[in-house]
Formats: structure tokens, C-alpha cells, sequence
């Protein structure tokens, strides 16, 4: 099988070994996932911007007109030296799965064929395709663990030549990890407010960096339990294309309903009022509103049934793995609704 560990993959994209043509990433971040495709597609040797030597395709290209592949692949470069095709966003598509296939099992000749995908299980075409193929390797790119993002910090930092106090190091790793570009652009960032010092301090990573994927996770859910309807669309894909997983939407909405339940039974059973129950979770002051108006707005048996209803989505969306923002996206809007609906009443 020609597949590498997660844990092996940094080692070879030190020296990316270009006798397996065909070369397939997959992995829940797609910035990392394309990141370490142009780390691979720098070392091939092909000018990216030789628009007869290297190509960029979108897989839904492909499964509309899958014989454009085969003609990348296997034409000859004109004036010689490696060709290079990339294909972007690939996932079940059948077109796309059973060309690379094909493809994997021979030796391109002149040619190195770069695929990015998604998360894919074991048993996807795409993903057996080319771990059981002669001449093609996959390579599993995961969210990224601290010695990971400790080492895209020291490259950052390096770069910069800036030094960085240990409790400011961890407080900036707290804040990055949802994607691996977005994370580098943080750092990035970073650096430039920090010109001109020697050191970055707690202080620089609080003024400059933002937990964007929190933020923006808060920012959904709230969305969600507020009956922000309009809005919420927007959000939850501002969430995808930060490369957010669908499961760290799901539970976080999960554990603010059973939150939801727990304070709305002091309500109506203790007589307790609203404000009064909210303020003693001592809420961030930005989401007190979202959580006075959700208590206001569902009743326990509301909020009961809708926490029953997430637990049995999200059942759903692990044995459906394809459909899970489908799933995801249609319970946070029909969440949404009820709670405009209740908030008319």
C-alpha cells in the first residue's frame, strides 16, 4: 500500500519522493491540506505560472468533463520537463475517483498529478484508489498537533527574527489551530505589529491575534438560538471556508442547548427570573443577550426535544459522513426558525 502515517508526512514533504506521479492529500483543514500541496508542488520544479507546464483544476470540472484529466495527465510538456496538474476540492465525486484510479496504476510519464480532497474515509474510492495503486501515494493531513504548530510558529518567528515569552507562545497557540493558512496569517500578523521590538509579549498576542474560529463558532450558535435566520446561512459558511469542523459546530451547539435547559428549569420551576440565571453563568457581556432572549423565547419543553433532536442529528451525521454539513446546516436553521416562530408568539 502506498500511503504514509500522519505522522510521517512532514518528513516527506522535506524531500517529496516525485516516483509516485500521482500524489493524493486528504485531511478536515483544507488549509492545510492545500498548504502542504504547494510545499510538494515547490519542490516538482515546475514554474507555476507556465501556463503550459502547470494547470489547476476544480474537481467538479473533472466530473463534468473527466476526459480533461486524461489530457492533462498524459500530454507531453512541448518544450519538455515535468507538467503539473492540480486538482482542488475533491471528495466522492465517482468521475474524478475512477480517473485518478486509472491513473495511479500507471507511471506518467513527465507528469505529477497533485489531488487535494477532503476528509476521507477509509473505505472512499478516491482514498483506496490510490493506496492500493503502484505508482501513486496518499498522504493524511490532520488538524494541527502542538509540535506542528510550535514548528509553523518558529518558522514565522525565524523569518521575522523575533524571539517569543513562553507564556505568550501558549497563549498564541491557544488562539490558532482551526486552519493551517489562517493560523499563519495570525502569526504573520503578528510579526508585523511586533516589528521593531525583540521579544512578543502576552500583551502583543492579546492586542492582535483573535480567536477567529471561536469567535465565529459563538457568533453561529448564538445566531442559531436567537432566531437570527437571515443571518445564519452567511455564518455557518464563513465557518466552512475557515476549514472549521462540522463536529466542533455540533457539540458546541449541544452543550449551549443542555446549558439552555439546565438554566430555563430555574425558571420555570425555581421561579427564578432571567437575568437573574444568566448573570449567574457569568457569561462574555457579548452573548448575555443571545442567552436572555433564548431563555425568554423557548419554554423547557422546547428546548428538551430541540436537545434531543441535535443528539439524534448528530447520530445521523457520523453514519452519513458526506451529508454532515447538510445535516448540520438544516438542524441550525430549523433551530433558528422555531425560536423566531416562539419569539411571535
Amino acid at each position: 500500500m502506498a500511503q504514509k502515517k500522519a505522522g510521517e508526512v512532514d518528513a516527506f514533504l522535506s524531500r517529496p519522493d516525485f516516483s509516485y506521479p500521482v500524489i493524493l492529500l486528504y485531511g478536515p483543514d483544507p488549509g492545510l491540506v492545500s498548504e502542504r500541496a504547494a510545499r510538494i508542488a515547490d519542490q516538482s520544479g515546475v514554474d507555476p505560472a507556465d501556463p503550459f507546464a502547470s494547470i489547476t483544476l476544480g474537481a467538479d470540472e473533472v466530473e463534468k468533463d473527466v476526459g480533461r484529466l486524461y489530457d492533462e495527465a498524459l500530454t507531453v510538456s512541448l518544450f519538455g520537463g515535468r507538467r503539473l496538474i492540480r486538482v482542488r476540492g475533491a471528495g466522492a465525486g465517482k468521475n474524478l475517483s475512477e480517473a485518478v484510479t486509472d491513473l495511479s496504476a500507471r507511471k506518467l510519464e513527465g507528469a505529477l498529478l497533485i489531488v487535494e480532497a477532503g476528509d476521507l474515509k477509509k473505505n472512499a474510492a478516491l482514498r483506496q484508489g490510490v493506496e492500493r495503486a503502484k505508482f501513486a501515494l496518499a498522504l493524511p493531513c490532520y488538524q494541527d498537533e502542538a509540535r506542528a504548530l510550535d514548528r509553523m510558529i518558529d518558522e514565522e518567528l525565524a523569518k521575522a527574527g523575533l524571539g517569543i515569552d513562553k507564556e505568550a507562545r501558549e497563549e498564541l497557540k491557544s488562539r490558532l489551530g482551526a486552519n493551517r493558512l489562517a493560523s499563519r496569517g495570525e502569526v504573520e500578523k503578528l510579526c508585523v505589529y511586533a516589528y521593531g521590538t525583540e521579544r512578543i509579549g502576552v500583551d502583543a498576542v492579546a492586542a492582535i491575534v483573535g480567536d477567529v474560529s471561536a469567535d465565529a463558532v459563538d457568533e453561529a450558535i448564538d445566531a442559531a438560538i436567537t432566531g437570527a435566520v437571515k443571518k445564519l446561512p452567511a455564518l455557518i459558511d464563513r465557518l466552512v471556508d475557515a476549514g472549521t469542523p462540522v463536529y466542533q459546530l455540533q457539540q458546541s451547539l449541544l452543550r449551549m442547548v443542555q446549558q439552555l435547559v439546565a438554566m430555563r428549569e430555574r425558571v420555570e420551576r425555581a421561579g427564578e427570573p432571567v437575568s437573574r440565571v444568566v448573570e449567574s453563568r457569568r457569561p462574555h457581556f457579548r452573548r448575555k443577550p443571545a442567552l436572555e432572549t433564548a431563555l425568554t423565547s423557548l419554554p423547557l419543553e422546547a428546548l428538551v426535544r430541540t436537545a434531543g433532536r441535535i443528539e439524534a442529528d448528530i447520530l445521523k451525521s457520523r453514519k452519513e459522513g458526506q451529508m454532515a454539513l447538510t445535516i448540520t446546516r438544516q438542524m441550525m436553521l430549523s433551530i433558528a426558525v422555531e425560536v423566531a416562530l416562539h419569539r411571535k408568539r
